[in-house]
């Protein structure tokens, strides 16, 4: 005990600048927007009223909130299974090393490398509904333009393979460590065997790469339920609200209809709804996870 208490104040100096960091710049927000949406203030913020969960109430009335949550789930079922895919096929080509090789992890690993601002307006002219790309190959092959970003129906989920095609670099990172990390024995066993390539796949890689599938698979949810920038960037909400999604319209109430605690009551009902969806999934799924011994 006395060794360890040494070792601990002798880490402690170098934990404090994380810690400090930490709970300035993530905990005590968090409080301060909890504390503001239990209470009600005016346009300028000169004085505050106490409501309790008043503020909650009311936002858990209002359509457009269910609107937008209803708007969420739509966008995240569409970005996480395809980042999750895409990201375990660009893994699979790339952690073995080949002749060519290089010239692979380089193109999937660009997405994380550009900025959410670039790859937007990269994006904007690809999928422009008057010259872009997109509709150049689809007159090509004789097809009609398509409103990619204009039209209430496509744009959701036009944004949803955007969004999963910058995560992809990302993804396939973690995954690639992952299948790197299989005990090559493993596999030429089963190979002796006579274990065909899907048979290897689905009864040794993916069992084996389920730790790593399971943290992917829990950071790409979360982060679809949280993504804002190509939202902010190509849509901005629209058309006709077809993308106003939890958190943008947080960003809405907060800075464009200066309901601020109403905004707070929002973001803290998202925080709650992630932290049960981790938990969810820690639950449902965390017990299929196999762990090499």
């Amino acid at each position: 005990m006395r060794r360890r208490r040494g070792e601990l104040l002798t880490a402690l100096p170098f934990l404090l600048p994380a810690y400090a960091l930490f709970l300035l710049f993530l905990v005590w927000p968090a409080l301060e927007a909890l504390w503001l949406s239990l209470h009600r203030e005016n346009l300028f913020g000169r004085g505050r009223e106490w409501v309790g969960l008043g503020n909650f109430q009311e936002v858990l009335a209002r359509p457009e909130f269910w609107k937008s949550a209803l708007l969420t789930l739509k966008f995240a079922l569409v970005v996480a299974p395809l980042e999750l895919v895409l990201g375990l096929l660009a893994a699979l080509l790339v952690y073995r090393p080949y002749p060519g090789v290089a010239f692979f992890r380089t193109l999937f690993f660009l997405t994380t490398a550009v900025p959410t601002a670039v790859a937007a307006v990269a994006w904007g002219w690809f999928l422009h509904p008057v010259g872009g790309w997109a509709n150049r190959a689809l007159a090509g092959l004789g097809l009609p333009p398509q409103p990619w970003l204009t039209s209430p129906d496509l744009a959701l989920y036009t944004l949803g393979v955007i969004t999963a095609w910058s995560g992809v670099g990302f993804t396939a990172i973690l995954l690639t460590a992952g299948l790197q990390n299989i005990p090559e024995e493993v596999l030429e066993a089963a190979t002796v065997d006579g274990a065909s390539p899907w048979t290897r796949f689905f009864r040794i890689t993916l069992p084996l790469l389920s730790p790593t599938l399971f943290l992917v698979g829990l950071l790409v949810v979360l982060k679809s339920l949280t993504a804002f920038g190509q939202i902010h960037l190509l849509t901005r909400g629209g058309p006709a609200e077809s993308t106003m999604v939890w958190i943008y319209r947080v960003y809405q109430d907060a800075f464009f209809n200066f309901q601020v605690p109403l905004a707070a009551a929002e973001a803290f009902l998202l925080f709650l709804v992630l932290l049960l969806l981790a938990a969810l999934q820690f639950w449902l799924l965390g017990r299929r996870v196999h762990y090499a011994a």
